[in-house]
């Protein structure tokens, strides 16, 4: 729960500015892409008629030769958007005052190692995600057969493969977004920050996981209740996407700060004598 403390308290006090950063991205990626797929694919699945892999596969995995270049621009987007923010919640940690004019700073500091990371993580995603597509078919294919809906077998097997997917996706995209700031502060390079931040969250592994799945128990329950309709389900994308961004950015660098018991000037108070 100190994580969860640690990182509501911040976005108390500065959420309208990361509010305001990561609108942006937000949209985009919530209006173009799928951010969800993986759990859309769930809901929909007792209705989809499997007649080859593509109809898994794509169910599961949200790629076109389209949505390529849309990928690129939300990586992007994406990558501005957290630079700028996770340089200015590093600025403001460390000096107890809110820069908001340093922008073009922040962005040639991070960014680099911003998306790289980001990148790394939607690789291992898609890697997993079609390992996930074909252990579902093979499964599919077992219990159901060719040119049929999913029956109760297939179900539980692909929600099996879900919560696995949710759990392995999670661990490896919380040790990445915890690199960047390793990477950021201390100017290692992305194999030597690696080691470091996984022999870092030994420690603290259970409270950072858990802090880390939190968004989801929002997350999963409005995706499944607004699948029904694409206009509600691309705005729930947009506002899943935008209270990730914001969380999740708060999150790294609080949890970071606290790990490495570096010290924080942001709740410093000032007092002026006259």
């Amino acid at each position: 729960m100190r994580y969860i403390k640690l990182s509501f308290k911040y976005l108390i006090k500065n959420g309208l500015f990361l509010f305001l950063l990561g609108l942006i991205p937000a949209i985009f990626i919530g209006l173009v892409l799928s951010p969800f797929k993986f759990l859309e694919f769930i809901n929909n699945y007792t209705s989809i008629a499997v007649v080859n892999f593509g109809n898994i596969f794509f169910g599961v995995v949200d790629i076109s030769w389209l949505k390529l270049l849309f990928y690129v621009l939300a990586f992007a987007l994406l990558g501005i958007c957290v630079s700028v923010i996770i340089g200015f919640i590093e600025n403001h940690f460390r000096s107890g005052k809110r820069n908001y004019y340093s922008f073009k700073n922040y962005i040639n500091n991070n960014i680099l190692v911003v998306l790289l990371n980001l990148i790394t993580i939607s690789v291992l995603n898609f890697v997993l995600q079609f390992l996930c597509a074909t252990l579902i078919y093979l499964f599919h294919l077992m219990f159901a057969g060719v040119n049929a809906s999913a029956n109760v077998g297939s179900l539980i097997v692909a929600i099996i493969i879900f919560v696995l997917y949710f759990i392995i996706s999670s661990i490896y995209s919380m040790v990445l977004t915890l690199n960047i700031p390793n990477m950021m502060i201390n100017g290692y390079t992305f194999k030597q920050s690696l080691s470091s931040t996984i022999n870092s969250l030994t420690k603290n592994f259970i409270n950072l996981l858990l802090a880390f799945l939190l968004p989801f128990i929002l997350i999963i329950p409005l995706i499944s209740i607004f699948n029904f309709s694409g206009v509600a389900l691309s705005i729930v994308n947009c506002i899943c996407v935008l209270i990730s961004i914001m969380y999740y950015s708060a999150l790294v660098m609080t949890a970071y700060f606290d790990i490495n018991n570096i010290n924080r000037y942001d709740n410093r108070k000032y007092y002026s004598i006259k």
